[in-house]
């Protein structure tokens, strides 16, 4: 799309619309403030493309860490945190309940890295968020939000706390992800769709059986936009809540199912697996 700029009178949302989605400018931003600009007109809000993804989890239920008198300070892996790599993303808020042992002192702890090697070990220079504050010893909310790098792959490490006697405990751990939806909402729509019917839990074959029916399926659409596609796999995909109206609906499930089928490959055994965001707090 071609913008025209007269004279000196080139506002942000011409920039914006320069840059893809105004991914450069928004890089800058917090996720509050990419946000809250895309909220203050309809312009914004369509050329920003900006749109949250449905919660996924990290883990059902409650986590259990207990830290040895020897070892409980030393920071530890627990999971990865799979950003979509074929989806622009702008920035993602881990949230969970937590708490120590519940009584003496305090000295649990989160960490967010980011690098570009599985195999790294914890590094001061990766953090890119952590708790600024032991656990306390009655649950509470935690939030960790990051901007997204291009590459990085993101961990959660914990530390327990040494000389005997910690504990730390998580409850139903989350992760959020701020995205750029490139697909006039159906990103969102669609993983809203997955999420609720289940899909993302830990069957593999889902993802790549998924993967094969929209790419068949987005193959059936004609230059004119009208569907080809087969009765049968547009019940099959609506019965799952899923859109087929439009080739930008078959794109954004292809991409989904693409990332699905990426983060079960790539997922490894965690160590010890023994009020989330809004608007307001993303």
């Amino acid at each position: 799309k071609q913008v025209v700029m007269s004279g000196d009178n080139v506002t942000i949302s011409d920039a914006l619309q320069v840059d893809l989605c105004g991914k450069h400018i928004l890089s800058f931003l917090t996720a509050k403030d990419a946000l809250s600009f895309s909220m203050t007109s309809k312009e914004n809000k369509d050329t920003t493309c900006l749109g949250i993804f449905e919660p996924i989890k990290l883990h059902d239920g409650m986590v259990r860490w207990g830290g040895s008198y020897a070892s409980g300070d030393h920071k530890r892996r627990w999971k990865e945190i799979h950003i979509p790599v074929a989806i622009p993303t702008h920035s993602a808020q881990f949230s969970c309940l937590w708490k120590d042992q519940g009584w003496g002192n305090r000295k649990g702890r989160i960490y967010i890295t980011g690098c570009e090697d599985l195999d790294s070990p914890f590094k001061d220079e990766d953090v890119v968020c952590c708790t600024d504050f032991d656990a306390e010893h009655d649950w509470k909310p935690l939030r960790l939000q990051f901007l997204v790098e291009e590459g990085k792959r993101y961990f959660v490490w914990y530390k327990v706390g040494g000389g005997g006697g910690h504990e730390l405990f998580l409850r139903n751990p989350v992760v959020h992800s701020l995205i750029y939806d490139n697909y006039k909402g159906y990103l969102v729509r669609q993983q809203r769709a997955l999420v609720a019917k289940g899909a993302y839990g830990d069957a593999p074959l889902f993802p790549l059986l998924l993967r094969a029916v929209a790419l068949y399926a987005q193959c059936s659409f004609a230059d004119d936009g009208e569907s080809m596609i087969n009765k049968s796999i547009i019940d099959a995909l609506e019965d799952l809540g899923l859109s087929t109206s439009n080739k930008n609906a078959m794109d954004a499930l292809v991409v989904l199912a693409s990332s699905m089928s990426n983060a079960v490959r790539d997922e490894e055994p965690g160590n010890n697996d023994g009020d989330y965001m809004t608007y307001d707090s993303y």
